[in-house]
């Protein structure tokens, strides 16, 4: 990283902690913990910013100038920027960061297991279901992780990590696939609108549209099939692998340049139940499963999708009439200032970056 060791590392953030708050190596280590997941907001700028000077020589005096410099960084730069800080950010004995929002006076110190978090998200999400569309029945739950953000340090080494239910793995697999299918019966492309990049509040709006050459209705009727389709499948991988209830976590290494990724996949809520965040992988290894496992099943569910996408284009071509328009709903979408970044690499977070405008 940059020519910097683990220990060059270590010294960077404890001077820059020693530099913001001196008495924090004297306190008890509970107490260091509780201070790092509840960081005030300006020891958190005065620390990055006595790090980025630290590691990079980098001199900022504002939390923009701080957001700016790190959005020019290359891969090496974030990767180096994000293992300095992770241990002012996790938590346990891997460092353990989840890198997701929490409600106004709420840590993952309140949450002891992965099915803690989780469980509780669930039930945040199905109230707001709840109050939105009073008609919702709800669902019971099966857990709910999907490619939730975290960083961690695997055997000392900094890594990135995404958690995710073993449905919404396959589930993820099932549309992509399906989506890849859909383009090949379908080419298309998207143009700029005439609103594209144009500014409206503290973003830019994202104005594209489908050119089909003139197949647009069919190829929206076959997006509107997938979905209906791998809705139905995710269900029933939830059914499925909670009725099994496995008690396995899968861990898979995935490619993403030269960013060391660990995708950590659950099969079911006794999993969840079995994972601690303070000895993540501790807990992950004691349940770990061979991936390959995976592979008949993910074979088997793209076979399928491929299947189903094939027989529904050919009814959509001989019976579809293009004519009749399904009513939708007209949305406006607003990048905010730096999503793009935000999206694009792994190693920044600042939270949402759409809007959408009904």
């Amino acid at each position: 990283m940059l020519g910097l060791s683990v220990g060059d590392r270590e010294a960077v953030l404890r001077r820059a902690i020693i530099r913001v708050k001196p008495e924090y190596f004297s306190w008890p280590l509970d107490v260091q913990e509780r201070y790092r997941v509840n960081i005030p907001d300006e020891d958190d700028f005065r620390i990055r910013q006595a790090v980025l000077k630290g590691l990079f020589g980098i001199q900022v005096d504002t939390k923009k100038h701080m957001l700016t410099a790190i959005e020019c960084f290359d891969d090496a730069q974030y990767l180096l920027y994000n293992s300095t800080l992770l241990p002012l950010m996790g938590v346990g004995a891997d460092n353990f960061f989840l890198n997701w929002g929490f409600a106004a006076h709420t840590s993952i110190l309140d949450f002891e297991t992965l099915y803690d978090y989780d469980v509780d998200d669930y039930k945040f999400q199905e109230k707001a279901r709840k109050k939105d569309f009073p008609d919702y029945l709800g669902k019971p739950y099966r857990g709910t992780l999907y490619y939730t953000w975290a960083r961690l340090e695997i055997d000392g080494a900094f890594h990135y990590a995404s958690l995710c239910m073993a449905a919404g793995y396959l589930f993820s697999m099932i549309e992509e696939t399906g989506y890849d299918k859909i383009d090949a019966l379908i080419p298309h492309t998207y143009v700029k609108g005439k609103h594209h990049g144009k500014r409206e509040g503290k973003g830019t709006i994202y104005d594209q549209r489908i050119d089909a050459g003139g197949m647009e209705p069919q190829l929206a009727e076959l997006q509107d099939r997938l979905h209906h389709y791998t809705t139905e499948r995710y269900e029933a991988l939830l059914d499925d692998f909670d009725v099994r209830a496995s008690k396995v976590v899968y861990q898979c290494p995935r490619n993403w340049g030269n960013d060391p990724h660990m995708d950590f996949i659950c099969t079911d809520k006794t999993a969840l139940q079995s994972v601690r965040f303070r000895h993540f992988m501790e807990d992950c290894r004691s349940l770990a499963g061979d991936s390959r496992d995976l592979d008949p099943l993910i074979e088997q569910e793209r076979q399928a999708v491929l299947h189903y996408l094939e027989e529904a284009y050919q009814d959509i071509v001989a019976h579809f009439d293009p004519k009749l328009v399904k009513f939708r709903k007209r949305r406006k979408i607003i990048m905010s200032d730096g999503a793009l970044q935000d999206f694009l690499t792994i190693g920044l977070s600042k939270g949402q970056g759409w809007e959408d405008d009904k």
